[in-house]
């Protein structure tokens, strides 16, 4: 199938499904080309005319004189020449039926032309040729052709009265014929090199794109590798401390255990169970990890009492007698204790971590009509604005604080709190320290023959989440 040249002409038409599609604007690259084409055409019609009239006016090589019906449509012509220059001046696209009205009225003026100039005799039928350059920059070929066609039977007809001579019975047609089929072929080719260079551009848009993204993946990747490879490096030092301590003690007692006092074997026991218990938190959230990328973790939610929640954490991160707790309207809260437990315990321990010895750690539990939320401040140094969004990302380390750890425990906060359909952020304390805040939804407890399903529930709201 051959394609209209210039984005013109039938493809217009078979675009908007009507043959006479009203007027657009113009939007696109194949729009612009043919208001282009068309602003020509007008531009050539307004300088054919021009050229015309100077040269029947001032007779050069016709010498005849200039009759009524000639002055006539050589006014009409002018007329028209610049009525479809201004009507081209804005952004607005011919329409199909408007630029077919167009070549109408092109062939109408040149006919009364050449016939008022002298019918047969007339030297101005060549200006058929332009008419059929103008139908090649709007329509396909074969629409060329046929326009080529239906100009030479109408000009044969016309001027057969009047006695055409038989060499230009043949010349004239023949040129014309000729004509079309060369600027119509010219018009095709260019349509289609239009169409391959847009294709073109277009596939290079496109690898352009994918190129980018590839790029993006590998950086993405390379960055997911190193934060792995400094994982391993963290997780590997972090186990090689308790590990150490627990065999050094289970080598101690083995060779020295009957001569080594109770009080002392004692205090290595201790020693090597609470570097066990380090191990089993490390491994505990590496797990932990796992699952929230995964987003597989499993919730049990019940109604539990806050100050339970808060007790247990200080227990757990060895800060009891350090906190001071102010709750306001707030007796019983529904959510997932062991994970609300471990998110308290984890900022615990790092206010105890990044704060003064013995200073305090104020723990606030406020509620509003939607959440009850959490808040614990520390007297630590704080935590830089551009690092409050970071803290909360695996493996992830405030820099300059020499402080152990593998970056695992605000991940798993966030995780957990998530999970649980909350939210939690780093601030600065009024007191100039750290301060953490984290909310869980007020809901209402689950029945004990319900509370399965409330379970599956969050799980499943946590995979998605996560």
């Amino acid at each position: 199938m051959v394609r209209v040249p210039n984005g013109g002409g039938l493809e217009a038409m078979s675009a908007a499904g009507s043959l006479f599609p009203a007027q657009v604007p113009v939007s696109r690259g194949v729009g612009l080309t043919t208001l282009r084409s068309e602003r020509s055409i007008a531009l050539i019609r307004l300088v054919v005319v021009a050229a015309v009239a100077a040269i029947y006016v001032n007779s050069l090589g016709i010498r005849r004189a200039l009759g009524p019906t000639a002055v006539v449509v050589l006014t009409l012509a002018a007329l028209y020449g610049v009525t479809s220059l201004l009507a081209l001046a804005g952004d607005q696209l011919p329409s199909y039926r408007m630029r077919f009205v167009t070549l109408v009225i092109d062939i109408l003026l040149i006919t009364l032309w050449v016939q008022s100039t002298g019918g047969a005799r007339s030297e101005f039928w060549t200006l058929y040729l332009i008419v059929v350059v103008s139908a090649a920059l709007r329509f396909r070929l074969a629409e060329t052709l046929g326009v080529a066609l239906g100009l030479t039977i109408l000009h044969v007809s016309a001027t057969i009265p009047s006695g055409i001579a038989r060499s230009q019975l043949i010349y004239r047609p023949t040129v014309m014929l000729a004509t079309g089929f060369a600027v119509g072929l010219l018009s095709y080719q260019r349509a289609e090199h239009r169409r391959e260079r847009h294709d073109l551009e277009m596939l290079a848009e496109s690898r352009e794109f994918e190129l980018g993204e590839e790029r993006a993946e590998v950086e993405r990747l390379r960055r997911v590798d190193l934060k792995r490879s400094e994982f391993v490096a963290i997780a590997a030092h972090e186990f090689r401390t308790p590990l150490a301590a627990i065999i050094g003690v289970m080598s101690t007692l083995k060779a020295h255990g009957t001569a080594i006092q109770a009080d002392v074997r004692e205090e290595l026991i201790d020693g090597a169970s609470s570097q066990a218990q380090r191990l089993a938190r490390l491994v505990e959230d590496l797990l932990t990890v796992s699952r929230i990328d995964d987003g597989v973790l499993r919730l049990h939610l019940e109604s539990v009492d806050a100050r339970e929640l808060v007790n247990d954490a200080e227990r757990a991160s060895g800060t009891t007698g350090r906190v001071d707790l102010r709750m306001h309207r707030v007796d019983k809260v529904v959510c997932d204790a062991d994970a609300v437990v471990r998110v308290l315990t984890n900022l615990l321990d790092n206010a105890k971590k990044y704060s003064p010895e013995e200073s305090r750690i104020a723990v606030e539990i406020t509620r509003d009509e939607l959440a009850i939320r959490f808040e614990v401040r520390d007297a630590g140094y704080g935590i830089g604005l551009k690092d409050r969004e970071a803290v909360f990302q695996r493996f992830h380390r405030l820099s300059g604080t020499g402080k152990p750890g593998a970056g695992l425990g605000l991940y798993i906060c966030r995780g957990l709190i998530e999970a649980q359909g909350g939210t939690i952020v780093a601030d600065e304390a009024a007191e100039g320290g750290a301060a953490f805040r984290f909310t869980l939804p007020r809901r209402v407890a689950p029945a004990d023959d319900a509370r399965a399903g409330a379970v599956t529930g969050i799980a499943a709201a946590s995979s998605t989440r996560l």
